[in-house]
This record gives C-alpha cells, sequence and structure tokens, in this order.
C-alpha cells in the first residue's frame, strides 16, 4: 500500500513539474487570475469616473418639434427656469435642426422634444410602429391636460378626467446606446414632470384645496441596505459563473495536454509501460488538473480578501463587498466540490478524444453544461430554499450569492454543497473506471481515421458544426430579426441554415443520404402509435415544464406571460400550421434528428448520452429561456424515436402534431390562452408514452444488417 502511495505521489509530481515547465499553462490557470481581477476593478473605476466626468462636462442639445409647438414652448420654458436643484446642474442647450431624425441617427443631437396634438400623437405612434428597424431609439411620453398662458394663469378642458388620447401630449425621444442621449432624457423628462405637477398644485389651489398637495400622503424611500449588501447583490450574480470560466479556461488546457496531446505525441505509450497501474495514472493526472482549478479558485478568494476585505485597492461601487474570514472560508468549501466536478469532466474528455482538435470540438457542449447552470442566481426569484438546492452547480451558484448578500441559510447551503460534491465523487469514479482501459487512453484509432477521411471523421466533427449552425442562427435573429419578419425568419432558419448547412456537411464529409436522413419505410404501427404519442408527450412535457417553473427555476408569472406573447402570431390559420408546424416538421427532424443523431450515433456517447445530447442541444436553438425545457424534452423523445426506428418519418410526424396540438385549440377558441392541463391528465398520459416505446421496441426496430464476410 505504500508502495502504491509512493508511486501515485511520484506520478503526481511528474504531471505538476510538467506543468510548471509549460508557459502558457501557468499565464493562463495561474498569472492570468491572479491580475485579472485588479485589472477590472481598475478598469471599472476608470470607466466610471471618465463617464461621469463626461456627462457632468457635457452640454446636452434638444431640439422642439411637433404640430403643437405653440402649446408646448412656453411648458418648456417654465420648466427649464424652474428646474430643481437635481438637473440645475445640467447644461441644456436648443439646436435647431431641419431634419432631427437624421440629426439625433447620427448623434449630433441628443434629444428631440415632440410636442404633439392628439392628431398628431396618433399619426406619429402609427408611424412608429410600422418603423421599428432602429432598435437603438427609445421615447418617453409625457402627457398634460393644462395649458400655460402668457399671465401664468393655467387653464384645462372641460372633461376633468382626460385620457392621453384628448390631451397633448410631450415625446422625447432619444438613442438608448447613448449615454449623453440617456441622460437627456431623464433630466428633461424630470424637469417636464415638476412643471406638470406645478400646474396641477395651482388648479388644486384655485378650487379650494385646504392644503399644499404636497403634504397629502408624503412617502420617502430609503434603501436599507448596505453599500456592502448591494455590492454583494452584483457580485454574487458574477462570481460563480466567472469562476467556471476560469476554472474551464485553465484546467482545459492541463486536461487536453494530460491525455489527447499525449496520445498525439505518441508519449502516453511510454506512460503505459511503466510499473504504474492505470488507475495511478489517471488518479495522478486529475489530481493535476484539480490542483490548478484549486489554483484559480484560491488566487481569486485570496485578490477578494486582499482587495475588498483589506481595502489594499479603492475598488468600485459594484465590487467593494464586504466579507468576513468564515465568509471566504465557507465560499471556499463551496467550489471545492465545483473544481472536481470540472477537472473530472475534462479529463473524461480528454479521454475519449483522441486528438487536440477533437477535444476542441467536444469542449463547447461541456462548456454549456457548467456555465448554464451557475447562471441559476441571475434569475429573478430564484430562491435557495427550494429543490434548486438540489441540482448540482446551480444550487451552489444561488448559495454563493446569498452568502455575499449576508444570508446563509445553513440548511439549504449544506444541500447544495452536497448535491454538487456528491455529482462530483460521483463522475471522478465514472473517469477513473474509463480511462482505467488501455484501449480507450491509447492512440489506435486516430491514424485510421485521419486517413480514411469522409465519413469516418464526421462523427469528430459534428458538434463543431452544429455550433456554427447555432451562431449562424443566433447573429441572424439578432441582426436581422425584425427586418425578416416571423415568415422570413422561419425560411431563413430552417431552409437556409438547417437545411441547406445539413446538405452542405452531407456533401462535404460525402455521407449517404439515406443512412443518415434516417429515410427508411416504417411499420405502419408505429406511425400510427405516434397518434397517441404525440398528445401524451405534450401532456408529460407540460408537467414537467410546470415543475421546473415551480421549483427548479421559478420565472415570475409577468416574465412567463411577456415571453408567451411573443410566440402571438398574427396570420392565417393555415399559415400558422405550415410556418410553425408543418416546416419544422420537416426541415428540424432532418438537421437534428437526422443529421446530428447521425454524427453522434459515430461517437463513444451511450445511447442514453445520445438521447440526452440530441435533445439538450435541440432545446438551445430554442434560445428563450422558458421554450428550452419543454423543447429540450420534446428532442429527447424523438431522438429516441430515432434510435429505436432508424426511421424520420414517425419523427416527423410526431414533431407536427406537437406543434398543431400546442397552437390550434388556442387560435380555435376551444380553449384560453392560460389554460392548464388537469394534473389528472398525467397518468394516461404516461400510459399513452409507455405503450408508444413498446410499440416502437417491439415493431420499430431496423432488420439486422448482415455481418462483415
Amino acid at each position: 500500500m505504500k508502495n502504491r502511495r509512493s508511486a501515485l505521489g511520484v506520478l503526481f509530481r511528474n504531471e505538476l513539474r510538467m506543468l510548471l515547465r509549460d508557459t502558457r499553462t501557468m499565464l493562463i490557470a495561474v498569472l492570468a487570475p491572479l491580475i485579472l481581477f485588479p485589472v477590472m476593478a481598475f478598469i471599472l473605476n476608470a470607466v466610471e469616473k471618465r463617464d461621469v466626468e463626461r456627462i457632468e462636462r457635457a452640454t446636452l442639445s434638444w431640439t422642439l418639434t411637433g404640430d403643437a409647438q405653440a402649446w408646448g414652448r412656453p411648458l418648456i420654458d417654465r420648466a427649464l427656469q424652474n428646474r430643481g436643484a437635481d438637473s440645475a446642474s445640467v447644461g441644456f442647450v436648443e439646436q435647431l435642426e431641419a431634419n432631427p431624425d437624421s440629426a439625433l441617427e447620427a448623434g449630433g443631437l441628443n434629444l428631440i422634444v415632440r410636442a404633439l396634438t392628439p392628431a398628431g400623437h396618433a399619426e406619429w405612434a402609427e408611424r412608429r410602429q410600422a418603423d421599428r428597424a432602429d432598435a437603438d431609439m427609445d421615447t418617453l411620453v409625457v402627457a398634460t391636460n393644462a395649458t400655460s398662458t402668457a399671465d401664468g394663469t393655467v387653464g384645462g378642458p372641460e372633461d376633468s378626467t382626460p385620457s392621453l388620447q384628448s390631451v397633448p401630449t410631450f415625446v422625447l425621444e432619444f438613442r438608448a446606446r447613448s449615454d449623453l442621449s440617456r441622460r437627456a432624457s431623464e433630466a428633461f423628462s424630470s424637469i417636464l414632470l415638476g412643471v406638470r405637477e406645478e400646474l396641477r398644485d395651482s388648479v388644486f389651489l384655485a378650487a379650494g384645496f385646504p392644503v399644499d398637495r404636497s403634504r397629502v400622503a408624503v412617502t420617502r424611500a430609503e434603501n436599507v441596505a448596505s453599500p456592502a449588501q448591494e455590492a454583494g447583490a452584483f457580485l454574487g450574480l458574477a462570481l460563480t459563473p466567472f469562476l467556471i470560466l476560469l476554472m474551464l479556461g485553465g484546467g482545459s488546457i492541463v486536461a487536453a495536454d494530460a491525455i489527447s496531446g499525449e496520445k498525439e505525441r505518441g508519449t502516453l505509450e511510454t506512460l503505459l509501460t511503466s510499473a504504474a497501474q492505470r488507475n495511478e495514472i489517471v488518479r495522478a493526472k486529475l489530481l493535476a488538473v484539480v490542483v490548478v482549478g484549486m489554483a484559480v479558485v484560491v488566487i481569486n478568494v485570496a485578490n477578494l480578501l486582499v482587495y475588498s476585505t483589506l481595502g489594499v485597492l479603492d475598488l468600485p461601487s459594484q465590487l467593494a463587498v464586504s466579507l468576513s474570514a468564515l465568509d471566504l472560508v465557507l465560499l471556499l468549501i463551496l467550489i471545492v466540490p465545483l473544481t472536481v466536478l470540472v477537472g473530472s469532466a475534462l479529463l473524461l474528455l480528454s479521454g475519449i478524444s483522441n486528438s487536440y482538435k477533437e477535444y476542441q470540438t467536444y469542449f463547447f457542449p461541456v462548456f454549456l453544461v457548467f456555465l448554464i447552470p451557475s447562471l441559476a442566481a441571475l434569475i429573478p426569484g430564484m430562491e435557495l430554499r427550494s429543490a434548486i438546492a438540489l441540482v448540482p452547480i446551480a444550487g451552489v451558484g444561488v448559495a454563493v450569492r446569498d452568502l455575499l448578500l449576508g444570508e446563509v441559510d445553513l440548511l439549504f447551503f449544506g444541500i447544495a454543497l452536497l448535491s454538487t460534491a456528491g455529482t462530483a465523487a460521483w463522475l471522478t469514479a465514472v473517469t477513473e473506471r474509463t480511462l482505467s482501459n488501455e484501449k480507450l487512453i491509447s492512440n489506435a484509432r486516430l491514424d485510421q481515421a485521419d486517413l480514411t477521411g469522409g465519413p469516418a471523421l464526421f462523427p469528430r466533427h459534428v458538434l463543431a458544426w452544429f455550433l456554427g449552425f447555432w451562431v449562424v442562427f443566433f447573429v441572424t435573429a439578432v441582426w436581422f430579426g425584425e427586418a425578416l419578419g416571423v415568415r422570413g425568419q422561419v425560411i431563413s432558419n430552417l431552409v437556409v441554415i438547417f437545411f441547406g448547412g445539413s446538405m452542405l456537411v452531407a456533401r462535404r464529409y460525402r455521407l449517404p443520404l439515406k443512412s443518415t436522413f434516417m429515410l427508411r419505410r416504417p411499420h405502419p404501427l408505429v406511425m400510427a402509435v405516434v397518434l397517441i404519442a404525440a398528445p401524451s408527450a405534450l401532456v408529460v412535457g407540460a408537467g414537467i415544464s410546470e415543475f421546473v417553473n415551480t421549483w427548479l427555476f421559478p420565472l415570475p408569472q409577468g416574465m412567463l406571460e411577456a415571453m408567451g406573447d411573443q410566440l402571438g402570431l398574427d396570420m392565417p390559420l393555415a399559415q400558422l400550421l405550415f410556418f410553425v408546424a408543418v416546416m419544422p416538421a420537416v426541415f428540424e427532424e432532418l438537421a437534428f434528428r437526422g443529421l446530428l443523431v447521425t454524427g453522434l450515433m459515430g461517437t463513444r456517447l451511450p445511447k442514453w448520452g445520445i438521447v440526452v445530447a440530441g435533445g439538450l442541444i435541440f432545446g438551445f436553438f430554442h434560445v428563450a429561456l422558458f421554450r428550452i425545457f419543454p423543447t429540450a424534452w420534446l428532442g429527447m423523445n424523438l431522438v429516441m424515436v430515432i434510435l429505436l426506428t432508424r426511421s424520420i418519418w414517425p419523427a416527423m410526424l410526431w414533431h407536427f402534431l406537437n406543434n398543431a396540438l400546442a397552437l390550434v385549440p388556442t387560435q380555435l377558441g376551444w380553449v384560453d390562452a392560460d389554460f392548464e392541463i388537469p394534473e389528472w391528465a398525467l397518468l394516461p398520459a404516461i400510459a399513452g408514452l409507455a405503450l408508444t416505446w413498446w410499440v416502437m421496441w417491439k415493431w420499430g426496430r431496423p432488420p439486422r444488417e448482415p455481418g462483415p464476410g
């Protein structure tokens, strides 16, 4: 036993010695975290100071336009003369512009003040709604039913309760991405509201109101959070994702070089021929990866101690958090199992990769698996005292936020710690067991695939291709989404990106179309059972989504309603079915259940891994947060259909029925938009899915391929 421990120690010291000689590893894993925090603090301080000085020194330009300038001019003059202390320091200058819209867009003007009659406001609103190409523009609306006369008296219409459509209106138009333009809108809105209150008070006094209106229902806002708590709220949201990024960055270099890099160099075989046991080699490499991750954590926790607690550096307000020694210890305890989890995953990834290039291809999905749960603390309303504490990584992220806020619930703190620590222990055991297989960590298959090329190389590159699809898909939606419209986006995403990209990949790797896209005729019974499967899976998926939204990632109801409104499409039902049900059922299935699943089947992933990976990738392409879980659920079911039947046709039918059933009842008014599936429907839905999988397992399997020879 002592000799074995000695052998492990020798291997571990050798791994560390090799790491210390690697300049790139030292720079990224050690030096970068060491200087990143103070550099970030210095930059934030400098930027904040520069922006404040620039805004304070600037003179903000504005111009008056609209069809009610005669009404608006005396009100603006009065507002500028009587402005309060908050806006008195802001310098305003009126700037006459022949074309104020162009001047505002070009940055030569900070603010357009539109004084509009009711008819003018309606015309402007209609024009604004029709032209939404420039998402950078924003507006504020200030309405008043009072008019200021030359002698200072106040008059108004007979209607004592006017609406926005029956009174003159100020519209302040500014550039949302310009600090100066946004500042101009805030200050000008403040002084206009001030004169509106002044005119309104004069009406009250003229009518005999017994007391000054400022003494009625006096309210005072008071921030009960200390500056340190405000800083903790900011840093608590960002710290866990920040540490995850550093762990993945530094640990990735070490893990890639530990196995896949040695496969390429041919040095791993030399180590395998030594007296060291396979599990000792794996443990030594795992310890090296974890040590790098721990170095990242310790360095950044030390940064927090030195720069925030001891006050060595003048931190910006967002980072000036106050932490006790106990808080730092608890923070370190929380991050340790996360470090082990990241290290185990990266080393396992390195072991199943045959080269640096293949490792980089697989790295992106692993990156998402760790980064996305770490963002759980960013979700409004997310509390640690919920099932989120049971979710690895996500629970730690929320616990770190609460710790920096000074709100430590020891019970759920412990649950979050144990959930991540248990997952780390399990993955460590899986990594050791998997990589102890000498055949796996040798490079025997490397040359064969590289020399064969074509279809043999496609499984290695499939994830990289779909990452490229996602980037193009996301950029197209952000840059051209509004210009394309709903129909244009559907055609661009499904036909051009998914179908066109799939055809390009098939041609690039010389893939046979029939087997790649699963164009096999299924058993008629399989197609029939899909009629039961689609509504059953939809009901079960709704139950899963309700559970996730309630317990794991609870979104506020207002956010869910706002997201749901985005799905409202104003088009005839036949067109809606074509664009939202028929086209996705055809083109998404060819891409995600044809090309993607074919590529994943060529990797070392087990079948359950293909199901999970295929479903999650499909979910991530539906970017809206509230759609990821239901679409991932649908995707996993459709991947299982492919694995059981090797046919795309039942998956297409299932996909079409799923989308149609989600749309048609609401569109035809059969159910309300806020309809909830009753709980009793879950049991027959689960039974329907069970029947589906039994039928597909029994009659869906393709005939066995003849063996070689």
